[in-house]
């Protein structure tokens, strides 16, 4: 699966007509671009800006992200928040080894079985930047997520030069959840 990710602006907190406006635009009117759109993920942040909308496609294209992972948490869901957090490219390949790295060995056991986590995807862009996006069932899940995350110790194995801080991070209110992720109870 590929995954594209694009910022929805008017996310109105009480008016949800911008989530149908959203899902309207989720496919390719023109027909120009590969595959066909398997399903959206739509979220509000929990302050003010932009909502986000996360599309599944059927294939490569452009601006698009390589699904690498999508790893169950201890939750059975619904997901009903979404926190996304994004390492924009490029990054070298020694970089995208160690973050590969970190996410498995270290950060994804950390997590995994926290109370209220559904499930984590890992998304991968052609020039290396990483988008992590984690479904939670609440919000409290989430902030225990993100302690458990800056509370582990790096591994033997691990460089400290080349991890970094993410550029972004974001939670939201999940306002739309249809995207069939394989194993994942989104």
């Amino acid at each position: 699966m590929y995954i594209s990710t694009q910022h929805v602006p008017d996310a109105h907190p009480v008016d949800t007509a911008w989530v149908d406006r959203a899902l309207s635009t989720a496919g390719d009117p023109l027909g120009t671009l590969p595959g066909d759109p398997l399903g959206a993920l739509i979220g509000r942040p929990l302050g003010a800006g932009d909502g986000i909308m996360i599309t599944g496609w059927s294939a490569p294209g452009p601006d698009r992200l390589a699904l690498l992972g999508a790893h169950l948490g201890s939750a059975p869901g619904p997901a009903r928040f979404m926190q996304v957090v994004g390492f924009d490219g490029p990054r070298s390949q020694e970089w995208a080894d160690a973050e590969e790295f970190a996410s498995t060995r270290r950060l994804w056991p950390a997590t995994r079985d926290i109370p209220g986590i559904v499930c984590t995807l890992r998304l991968r862009a052609a020039d290396n930047a990483v988008t992590i996006v984690t479904l939670a069932e609440t919000a409290d899940a989430i902030d225990d997520g993100i302690r458990a995350v800056m509370s582990t110790t790096l591994l033997p194995e691990e460089n400290p030069a080349l991890l970094s801080r993410p550029d972004r991070m974001g939670v939201y209110r999940l306002m739309h959840a249809d995207l069939p992720i394989e194993g994942s109870r989104a």
